[in-house]
């Protein structure tokens, strides 16, 4: 029996999951939004085993969680995919519309609110009010909403102005941010699923342009704006992203979102598989 992996439909995680749909494919695709593809693998329901998750959905759980190593999506420059679209006339910002299905961007513009924008002669605590993501009705009730895009928009209105939470968090790090990587447990993952893995990124990367074709196709967009959209993310767990990783979780424990912090803990897989480039 095939595992059961946890995506969403993020345009980006495409270069991530080529080839994971064929026959020979140790796993079956299970799409469903981030938040609760978090709560599938918590749960291990559906028989999900490994996910692709956010930071903070991994923070939550990271004594039961390893990460497969060298795999992520991450990215430094705006690509319309994290924003915050805020009134103009604002001199101070109490509550924000978020879309609750993605957990570590909720978190992701609180840091940056807080450190960033917050006026300290401000006493309310910053409010975030759950609601669909329609930006009018958004606006009608919050200061500022939350706009998580799983195909790239930039949202253009007269009488606001928006950030890019992305920008914002390397303005404020000097880091990329991490989107998210696969994780499981340790014990409930093969090496044959790991190796999988690796070279569905390793393929994907390379074949960005055969994506992106597809891609515009099905979405009727141009191919250059999906080639350029893939160019702007990275694939590569490296000492920077794990950097970024860790100093997340580090905003989120000093802004009372987790608990502890948990060790970042990586499979074990053998080194001919994680220096594949």
């Amino acid at each position: 029996m095939k595992s059961q992996l946890a995506v969403s439909d993020a345009l980006y995680l495409k270069p991530l999951l080529f080839g994971l749909d064929r026959t020979e494919s140790p796993f079956d695709q299970v799409i469903d939004i981030p938040a609760q593809n978090a709560l599938k693998l918590s749960q291990r329901s559906e028989g999900i085993r490994n996910a692709f998750l956010s930071p903070i959905d991994y923070a939550r759980h990271g004594g039961e969680y390893c990460i497969v190593p060298n795999i992520c999506v991450a990215s430094s420059i705006p690509t319309n995919t994290i924003q915050l679209v805020l009134k103009s006339e604002l001199h101070n910002i109490d509550r924000v519309a978020v879309d609750v299905r993605f957990t570590s961007e909720i978190i992701l513009a609180k840091i940056i609110l807080e450190e960033k924008y917050r006026n300290n002669s401000s006493r309310q605590n910053l409010q975030f009010i759950p609601m669909m993501p329609n930006i009018d009705a958004m606006l009608a009730k919050a200061d500022a909403a939350l706009l998580v895009n799983e195909i790239p928009n930039l949202y253009k209105k007269s009488g606001v102005f928006t950030l890019d939470l992305v920008e914002e968090w390397n303005d404020l790090t000097d880091l990329p941010y991490v989107h998210g990587f696969w994780v499981g447990r340790e014990e409930e993952m093969t090496e044959q699923e790991a190796k999988a893995l690796l070279t569905a990124k390793n393929n994907g990367v390379l074949l960005q342009l055969q994506i992106a074709q597809e891609v515009a196709q099905q979405q009727n967009l141009p191919v250059g704006e999906i080639t350029q959209y893939f160019s702007s993310f990275s694939y590569d767990l490296g000492e920077r992203e794990e950097e970024s990783l860790a100093e997340f979780i580090q905003y989120a424990y000093y802004h009372t979102v987790i608990g502890d912090v948990p060790e970042i803990r990586f499979f074990d897989v053998s080194s001919n598989l994680s220096s594949q480039n």
